[in-house]
């Protein structure tokens, strides 16, 4: 290429960003933002349209959502990651937590919509009574809120940094002004969109995003001379290829079996709060509050991995020696992209950053509006002066998000910080919609219980992840339940309030008894449907993987598997819950 280029982006080799692939970029970047003015005047008219898109989403619409929000530009770095440093099998740690996610979409998603709540915050104080509930709300306001969207928007902003600093070929002090600039943007179309526009804006950036990845795949497959190419230039490395470990591999078995057996219930989303609540909440019933989440859980663990694993191990064969194994995924496509191609690559990412932050910020939002201003600090507040606190706290959440994304290095080893401090929290979670006896004070000692054991276990033990989390799951969960039976049940009017909203199945016979309602046994059918979404989306990955690698017999019967389980999954999930 001549020296008409704009920005070097490779410095070993003489290769220019084009003016071709910098129109793409800013081509997307302005379509976004005039996306976001286009619904301004919509999202504005109250918190309800802001927050919640007028209830009005359609299944597909609020799945993809969520699988959008669910791929930033961290997504396909931490997997390049995982797959140089553990293989294949190291995406277990996050394939675990299919049994979660079809747990909410099958046993809770429902229930979320039949609340009728605007932030799943709000369902603190339908569910629990009294000052305890108060504190709850308050607390978790602050926590999921601020802190732990603080650290979410961080390590989506450190993989965006590592791609900014390689495909720009700039320092990292330079990528953070960039990054800024980038933020910026992404704040200015949330705060004129509202949740609206940001799903709609998602929709489209999922579509860049997947296909982006498809094609890189493609052609670093094509690079490599094909899958038989690289399967033998990996050589010694081949051992990386495996989908699951067996009882000889010592530990790398022993932590499979922590994930699927103790991670997937105790630290996964198994009700599928924040914003993927709040996309459940925005939908137009229940049938499509169910038929969202399924979606969301076969595209996000069935269809979407195996291009990003794809390339790591391209990168595996082509730059062994990566101190940082995360950027092997930006050199892949650096290396591999032709001029047009490449600006859409990287547009594509641009997009999965994007709707990722987007998402962060308004559901953050939310709670700062709804759960912290509107509750406690202005209940008599007006729409117009709600909603100038939503774009306000989006600023105020972007800014302490940047401030986080300087104390991180690791984009895996964060997802795996978020887990351990959170361990033990997602069976008590489960419980609350289940169970009659569970209170505020669960909620609040199990919290509590996981984030002080994580930070003992840290400072006095040297196990790793994710035999730590084990630690704190089996430490957590008996602080949790001893402090359920010290304290009493939430009071009866309560109860029967929430019982007589939501409907919830399973053990309520007090309640219903003194409500004069009948009571709604879970029954085996909703388990039956979360074995079956469970078992097909497992088969559909390992159906992939053994037709990726040479192995037809094995994924032909895997595929056949996974219809038929994924077959009377969807249909339980489009069948009108009870």
């Amino acid at each position: 290429m001549g020296q008409s280029g704009l920005l070097r982006i490779w410095p070993s080799k003489d290769v220019l960003l084009n003016p071709i692939d910098l129109g793409i970029i800013l081509a997307y970047l302005a379509a976004t933002l005039g996306w976001g003015a286009w619904h301004a005047r919509s999202a504005g008219a109250s918190t309800e349209a802001f927050f919640a898109a007028d209830r009005k989403l359609p299944w597909w619409l609020a799945g993809t959502s969520i699988v959008a929000t669910t791929f930033a530009a961290d997504t396909p770095l931490a997997i390049a990651g995982l797959v140089a440093t553990d293989g294949i099998i190291g995406n277990w740690f996050w394939w675990a937590d299919v049994l979660p996610v079809v747990i909410g979409a099958f046993i809770v998603s429902h229930l979320w919509k039949r609340s009728g709540v605007l932030t799943d915050n709000e369902i603190i104080e339908l569910r629990y009574g009294g000052r305890p509930a108060a504190a709850l709300r308050l607390f978790r306001a602050l926590y999921f809120g601020v802190l732990r969207n603080a650290l979410v928007m961080g390590w989506v902003n450190l993989a965006m940094v590592k791609i900014l600093t390689l495909a720009f070929a700039l320092s990292p002090d330079q990528s953070i002004w960039v990054l800024a600039g980038l933020f910026a943007l992404t704040v200015g179309y949330t705060l004129l969109a509202g949740l609206l526009g940001v799903i709609l804006t998602d929709f489209l950036q999922f579509g860049l995003a997947l296909a982006g990845s498809v094609l890189l795949a493609v052609l670093a497959i094509s690079d490599m001379g094909g899958l038989s190419s690289l399967i033998d230039r990996l050589g010694g490395e081949r051992d990386l290829l495996r989908l699951v470990p067996g009882p000889g591999d010592g530990e790398v078995f022993w932590a499979f079996l922590a994930y699927v057996g103790i991670k997937s219930w105790s630290s996964g989303n198994t009700e599928g709060n924040g914003y993927t609540a709040q996309r459940i909440m925005a939908t137009r019933s229940e049938r499509d509050a169910r038929l969202a989440s399924l979606w969301y859980a076969i595209a996000h663990f069935a269809i979407r991995p195996w291009p990003w694993i794809l390339v790591g191990l391209v990168a595996v064969v082509q730059y062994p020696e990566l101190a940082d194994p995360e950027e092997g995924y930006v050199r892949v496509m650096l290396d591999v992209l032709p001029t047009g191609v490449l600006g859409l690559l990287l547009a594509s990412l641009l997009a999965a950053f994007m709707s990722t932050i987007d998402t962060q910020l308004n559901w953050g939002a939310s709670y700062l509006t709804h759960d912290l201003y509107a509750r406690f600090i202005n209940p008599d507040a007006s729409e117009a002066r709600k909603v100038i606190v939503a774009r306000l706290s989006v600023i105020g959440l972007a800014a302490i998000g940047a401030l986080a994304t300087l104390s991180m290095d690791s984009v895996a080893e964060a997802w795996k910080l978020l887990a351990t401090i959170s361990a033990g929290t997602g069976l008590i979670l489960l419980l609350r919609w289940l169970w009659w006896r569970i209170n505020a004070w669960s909620e609040i000692a199990v919290m509590t219980a996981s984030l002080v054991f994580a930070n003992v276990v840290d400072v006095f033990t040297d196990l790793a992840f994710p035999f730590s989390l084990v630690v704190v799951v089996f430490l957590s969960l008996p602080v949790a339940f001893l402090v359920t039976w010290m304290t009493p049940p939430e009071s009866s009017d309560v109860l029967q309030r929430f019982y007589e909203r939501v409907r919830p199945a399973g053990a309520w016979a007090p309640v219903a008894e003194a409500a004069g309602l009948p009571l709604k046994p879970l029954g085996w059918r909703p388990w039956f449907e979360v074995a079956a979404a469970t078992l097909g989306i497992y088969a559909t990955i390992a159906g992939t993987g053994w037709m990726l690698f040479g192995d037809p017999v094995h994924a032909t019967l895997a595929w056949v598997a996974a219809l038929m389980f994924l077959g009377f999954a969807v249909k339980g999930a489009s069948t009108a819950p009870q």
